[in-house]
């Protein structure tokens, strides 16, 4: 039995790390193919943890998530004209339809059902590789997470020749000149940054020596210096307590120490804000009050509330908020995204969308508490730190709309989810 467990793990590990290497290599863009490619990699996967039968039950968090897609496809359910026409929202979308001479029929909520699975259908490998992750031992945790801080390095020296030489950019983009590494977006290539920085620990064995520790320190001050040359204001704001927060992880000072090494940070921040090669990238830092997320959340609320309270469907928000977009901050490009997952999520999900958002923070605060009361490993905290850290920056951007990072969120919640219940049954054996 125990060898028939040992070949199933095994098995689980090789399926999960494919579904991470394909999705750190494709991932970096949400188009279609590479959201395929994505998909397709999930599917060994899904087949392991519906044919093996599992050492312990589902946790809490994975049957969640389940829960939390199946709502969001009821959107997907057809409905009588009496009934879709008469919801908030769909006056233009049945006008269009008689206007072109064709009959109302049945439709589902989600003004654009091709869209709205696709972008559901996106959501099935990030859920797998959480469920995945629960399934795996600590060891072969720790190396899928050093896989994710390896790759952040190398991503890392990409960006910089990227940053230096003006070219080397995998994607068509409006970014490019930013260190983008192999995403399209810099806010994203920083969020993976920040994502190295806090699993760097996993790079190190359990007893490190000074040597070690002091490589490790130096990576980590790589990491801070690439995130800087995407020029990504949250990223930058998001590296400060990353870093610090690894330091302490790897060095583990005493409180004294902790102190020093907290000021010392403070003082290496304040330092980079006079290097000249940075002005232009800490001045951006000025021109917050003016950014146009406040335009798009603006905009964004009046579409939710034309939409409220069974939202516009999933993957509908570029010709729905085109609709109720300020005309005198019309441009050439469109707006892609509402740069605030959560009011996203409302927009294009209605109630249960907000429902969703509000079962990912409150889900993340479980866990926290979780953890802190079981006195968990480093690596489970600085697992839960990465999740954390996607999450915050979803408040102003939607990094979980990228291929890569949803997978890691994925990879992130479950390992340290798996980290609370190892620590829970040892508790019991003992």
């Amino acid at each position: 039995m125990s060898g028939r467990s040992n070949v199933s793990r095994k098995a689980m590990f090789g399926a999960v790390a494919l579904l991470l290497g394909v999705a750190l290599l494709a991932g970096g863009t949400a188009r279609p193919f590479n959201e395929l490619t994505i998909l397709l990699a999930s599917l060994p996967v899904i087949y392991l943890l519906l044919v093996r039968r599992p050492d312990a039950p589902m946790a809490w968090t994975g049957k969640l998530a389940i829960a939390l897609l199946a709502l969001a496809m009821l959107q997907l359910v057809p409905l009588p004209p009496a009934i879709w026409t008469s919801l908030p929202g769909r006056e233009l979308a049945a006008s269009a339809l008689l206007a072109s001479g064709n009959e109302l029929g049945w439709r589902p909520l989600a003004l654009n059902p091709f869209a709205a699975l696709a972008a559901l259908l996106t959501c099935i490998a990030p859920i797998a590789m959480h469920i995945g992750a629960t399934r795996l031992d600590g060891g072969a945790q720790k190396r899928l997470l050093a896989l994710v801080a390896g790759f952040a390095l190398f991503s890392a020296v990409i960006g910089f020749l990227q940053r230096t030489t003006g070219a080397l950019t995998i994607y068509q983009t409006e970014h490019v000149g930013a260190a983008l590494g192999l995403f399209a977006n810099r806010n994203h290539h920083a969020d993976l940054l920040v994502a190295g920085i806090l699993l760097m620990i996993a790079l190190l064995p359990h007893k490190r020596s000074s040597a070690q520790k002091a490589l490790a320190t130096a990576a980590i001050a790589l990491l801070v210096f690439a995130v800087i040359a995407t020029t990504s204001r949250a990223g930058i704001a998001l590296a400060a307590p990353a870093a610090v927060a690894a330091l302490v992880a790897i060095w583990r000072p005493r409180k004294g120490l902790a102190r020093l090494l907290v000021l010392g940070a403070i003082g290496a921040g304040i330092g980079l804000l006079f290097i000249p090669a940075f002005t232009d990238i800490f001045a951006r830092f000025g021109i917050a009050a003016d950014d146009q997320r406040i335009t798009m959340a603006r905009d964004s609320m009046v579409a939710t509330r034309a939409m409220w309270p069974f939202g516009s469907g999933y993957g509908s928000f570029v010709p729905v908020y085109m609709a109720y977009e300020n005309l005198d901050m019309m441009e050439a490009r469109y707006v892609v995204a509402a740069h605030n997952d959560f009011l996203q999520l409302a927009l294009e999900g209605g109630l249960p969308g907000v429902i969703t958002g509000c079962a990912a923070v409150i889900a993340m605060a479980v866990m926290g508490w979780n953890i802190l009361q079981s006195r968990a490993s480093a690596l489970v905290w600085a697992a839960w730190g990465v999740a954390l850290v996607l999450l915050i920056h979803s408040a102003v951007d939607f990094p979980l709309r990228t291929g890569t990072l949803a997978v890691i969120f994925g990879l992130c919640t479950g390992i340290a989810q798996s980290g609370i219940r190892t620590l829970r049954h040892h508790a019991n054996q003992g």
